[in-house]
């Protein structure tokens, strides 16, 4: 039977290396055949912005373009609704994304193998 583990990241996805080793986490679980979610959370949701410019501010790439490669690299993303609600955001200020709202979010994390929080 396959594991399901779900990567939470709840840090800001700039100022420090927290959301770029969630990513590299994403990209190696499914090959060693772990199911693989990733699910953006309070700050964490910042890393879809539509209108950031990470690379022209802080030199640095758009975490959001990275975990939408997650169909290359066999994971999938979701963005919690109510953070970014929360934040005064609403689903147009995103990139494309699947979002999850609290009852799914609970329901994942109940079912998951295991969490691994960044």
């Amino acid at each position: 039977m396959e594991k399901t583990t779900i990567i939470l990241v709840t840090e800001p996805p700039y100022g420090s290396a927290i959301s770029a080793e969630a990513f590299r986490s994403a990209m190696g679980l499914p090959t060693v055949n772990i199911k693989t979610k990733v699910i953006l959370t309070g700050d964490g949701i910042f890393a879809m912005l539509k209108n950031a410019k990470p690379k022209e501010t802080l030199d640095f790439g758009h975490m959001g373009e990275a975990f939408q490669m997650g169909e290359e690299f066999d994971f999938t993303t979701y963005v919690h609704k109510e953070s970014f609600m929360s934040r005064g955001l609403s689903e147009e200020d995103l990139m494309s994304c699947e979002i999850i709202d609290n009852v799914q979010l609970e329901t994942m994390l109940r079912e998951a193998d295991s969490i691994l929080r960044f």
